[in-house]
């Protein structure tokens, strides 16, 4: 990944907007995603000023060596939070630094409040960085890539062992398990819904057997090297409702108006309607609770969505999910997703294994 070129991107953006320098943070509740996409480092406490130039990563003791590992910035090791705050006064001083961008949508109170002291002005960049992000390289792609083909193969193999008389919890753990020895584990806590449950998009795991005659729905993803990826099939246990199969020919053909119809440039809204329109051609609209679709990344939900609330143009290099779901409450759930890449042509799908869902 090349930090150093992302890093000169977001300088050159924010300079436009009269920004002399980005800040991120790195703690809980605010931009740990950020911290990996500019400087590559993974831990959990960190404070960095991204300058025109150069790059300082202010952590405590327990992350120096990861950071100097991990990084190719300079690295400055300080005993408190209150120390911390003094360097980057003099650091922002040293770059004459007057107006500080910060990710206002991931600061809480607390620290906007700390920086308060730094007699400088602030500007929201979320925007900037989420345009950055949103558009993925060939090497995040293929981070992505890797993300689903690990999840893939343990869904297959979780297909070796599934049957009647499973808890929900024990599909569940399998899966993740089988991440964890594979990559950096799920990339989400994964949803196991039977039954009725397969109605609620996103049930929990419980107690609940695995039943012959239900559905299942299942939603994973694998974490490799911070890049993650969304898979959801359904799984069909013996027999079942004929309704169950007419839902299913919907879904996927809501699923193929997408890829047949989709060209680049479409607003996301647009996106959504390919396949809003073909449920309710088919008399399932009112069940289809949510987005059509999300971008995938360094984090679950990121960028862009293919929603009737969004107006934007869904950029080309944007690695989506694609996830139309039909849920009728108190009997089934279907929902197949797709992760995919926004190429000029179209959509290129990630995900291998096939969309019809299995039957035990």
């Amino acid at each position: 990944m090349n930090h150093e070129a992302r890093r000169k991107r977001l300088i050159e953006s924010i300079n436009e907007k009269g920004v002399d320098a980005a800040f991120v943070m790195n703690f809980e509740n605010s931009s740990w995603a950020s911290s990996v996409y500019f400087t590559g480092f993974t831990g959990s406490h960190s404070e960095i000023l991204i300058t025109d130039g150069e790059t300082y990563l202010i952590t405590d003791g327990r992350y120096t060596e990861q950071a100097s590992q991990e990084t190719d910035v300079e690295v400055i090791t300080v005993p408190s939070s209150d120390e911390g705050l003094h360097v980057l006064k003099s650091l922002l001083e040293k770059h004459g630094v007057k107006k500080l961008g910060i990710e206002k949508s991931r600061m809480v109170l607390r620290d906007y409040e700390k920086l308060s002291s730094l007699e400088v002005g602030f500007e929201g960049i979320d925007d900037v960085i989420h345009k950055l992000r949103s558009v993925k390289d060939e090497d995040e792609i293929h981070a992505i890539s890797e993300a689903v083909r690990v999840a893939e193969e343990v869904f297959n193999e979780l297909l070796e062992v599934l049957k009647p008389g499973m808890s929900e919890r024990e599909v569940a753990a399998f899966l993740e398990h089988r991440m964890k020895l594979r990559c950096e584990g799920p990339a989400f806590p994964t949803i196991v819904a039977s039954g009725p449950a397969s109605a609620m998009p996103h049930a929990k795991p419980s107690d609940r057997r695995i039943e012959r005659g239900s559905v299942i729905v299942i939603d994973y993803g694998a974490r490799v090297n911070g890049y993650v990826s969304d898979i959801t099939r359904t799984v069909l246990v013996g027999s079942t409702d004929p309704l169950v199969e007419e839902v299913i020919d919907a879904v996927i053909a809501a699923q193929n108006a997408v890829f047949e119809h989709f060209q680049s440039g479409m607003t996301g809204k647009e996106v959504d309607a390919l396949a809003r329109n073909e449920l309710e051609s088919r008399g399932f609209g009112q069940y289809f609770s949510h987005s059509l679709g999300h971008g995938i990344g360094l984090e679950v939900h990121e960028g862009h969505a293919f929603s009737p609330r969004s107006l934007e143009k869904v950029p080309v290099g944007s690695v989506m999910t694609v996830e139309p779901g039909v849920y009728i409450s108190g009997k089934f759930g279907v929902r197949i997703e797709e992760d995919v890449v926004v190429r000029e042509k179209g959509l290129e799908c990630l995900t291998t294994i096939p969309r019809s869902p299995v039957r035990l």
